[in-house]
C-alpha cells in the first residue's frame, strides 16, 4: 500500500511541475513585458522604444463583435482623456480591407489610430499574441510591462489616476 501512495504522490508532484512551465494558451499575461507589434515593417511598439505614458493595445474584427464594440469604446474614452497619457493602438483583423477602411470610417475612429495586418491569423503578431483563443487588449506601461490584460475603461482611468 505505501508503494502505491508514494507512486501516486510521485507522479502528482511531476504533473504538478510540468504544468507550472506549461505555455500559456490564451493572450499574455499581466507582468509580462509586451512583444513588439510591427506591421508591414513599421514598428508600432517596441519596448526600446516605449511611449513615455501608457498604450492601448487592442485588436479587433467585426466579425467579433465584442472586440468591435471595444474598439469604439477605447477609442471614444482615449480621444476624450485629451491628454495624451495614453497611446492608442488598435490592430484589425479584418479579412477585407476595404471592409476594414469603411468600419473605421462607420464607427468613427480616429485613423491614426487604426492599423490593419494584412497578414491575418498567419502573422507572426497574430501568434506573439496568442490571438487564436480570441481577440484582446492589454495597458502597456513605459517600461512595456502588461499592467492590465483586457481592461474596462474604469480600469484604465484607475491605473491612470483620472
Amino acid at each position: 500500500m505505501k508503494k502505491i501512495v508514494s507512486i501516486v504522490v510521485v507522479v502528482a508532484v511531476l504533473l504538478a511541475l510540468t504544468s507550472a512551465f506549461a505555455p500559456e494558451k490564451t493572450g499574455l499575461k499581466q507582468g509580462r513585458i509586451a512583444p513588439e507589434v510591427t506591421l508591414a515593417d513599421t514598428t508600432l511598439y517596441a519596448v526600446d522604444e516605449a511611449y513615455e505614458g501608457y498604450t492601448l493595445l487592442h485588436f479587433w474584427a467585426s466579425y467579433d463583435a465584442p472586440s468591435r464594440i471595444a474598439n469604439i469604446r477605447y477609442s471614444n474614452a482615449i480621444e476624450q482623456q485629451g491628454d495624451n497619457k495614453v497611446r492608442y493602438i488598435a490592430v484589425s483583423y479584418e479579412r477585407n480591407e476595404a471592409l476594414y477602411g469603411e468600419i473605421v470610417k462607420r464607427d468613427n475612429l480616429l485613423p491614426d489610430t487604426q492599423y490593419y495586418d494584412a497578414a491575418g491569423e498567419g502573422s507572426q503578431l497574430y501568434s506573439r499574441y496568442r490571438l487564436n483563443k480570441g481577440f484582446a487588449t492589454y495597458l502597456i506601461d513605459a517600461d512595456g510591462k502588461i499592467v492590465a490584460h483586457n481592461p474596462s475603461t474604469q480600469t484604465i482611468e484607475k491605473i491612470l489616476g483620472l
